[in-house]
């Protein structure tokens, strides 16, 4: 993947430069490893194109590097090949530094199920909710402890317990439990859904 890149110029924001270029602050401040939407005058900037220019944020997972981490753990891990993994974070080497940020690109895959970590979630109680082991949950993840970040997206493997499903438009929780001989509360308290509100595209455990 090509990068292209932009010098930062005086009174410039990284809202006006993603707007400009046809991307999100988000991803600019993946891409630059930005820990805050504090620029500089006369910073170099990189800029996504080709894979990365039409994604938004719900498109890629963000990845920070572990101890014992290769590119091709962390495809298979992902279930995505070696060359796009590099193809999308323009990776010239296959050396990883600690700490370093990827973009994993999400696939079409309904047979995990991305899951953003939320306060007083535990590797516990997610293992316990979704029927697998912690130990499972850590080597999918690639965690090294039991600590949980809230806002962090963790992978949840798909067990036989469960079937997966992805909304559709107009479809509603009700609509949903009824066409699968569930309850509505089922569905949330397996999703961990606070509310019934639901969006096109979002991958559903059914039980």
């Amino acid at each position: 993947m090509e990068e292209d890149f932009y010098i930062v110029k005086k009174n410039d924001n990284l809202y006006d430069i993603a707007n400009n270029y046809n991307t999100s602050v988000e991803i600019l401040k993946a891409l630059n490893k930005l820990e805050s939407n504090i620029i500089q005058v006369d910073q170099i900037l990189k800029l996504p194109t080709n894979e990365v220019e039409n994604t938004t944020p719900s498109d890629y997972i963000i990845y920070t590097i572990k101890k014992g981490d290769n590119l091709y753990s962390i495809a298979k891990q992902y279930n995505i090949t070696l060359d796009e993994l590099i193809s999308f974070n323009n990776q010239g080497t296959t050396l990883l530094t600690i700490g370093e940020e990827l973009l994993i690109p999400k696939k079409t895959n309904i047979e995990d199920i991305s899951y953003v970590v939320k306060p007083g979630d535990t590797l516990f109680n997610l293992a316990k909710r979704y029927n697998i082991s912690v130990d499972d949950l850590k080597s999918k993840n690639n965690l090294e402890n039991n600590l949980l970040k809230i806002g962090e997206t963790i992978i949840i493997p798909k067990t036989k317990n469960y079937q997966t499903y992805v909304v559709k438009t107009n479809d509603t929780i009700e609509s949903i439990a009824n066409n699968f001989n569930t309850t509505t509360n089922d569905i949330k308290r397996i999703n961990n859904l606070l509310t019934d509100y639901i969006s096109v595209g979002q991958i559903l455990l059914i039980p």
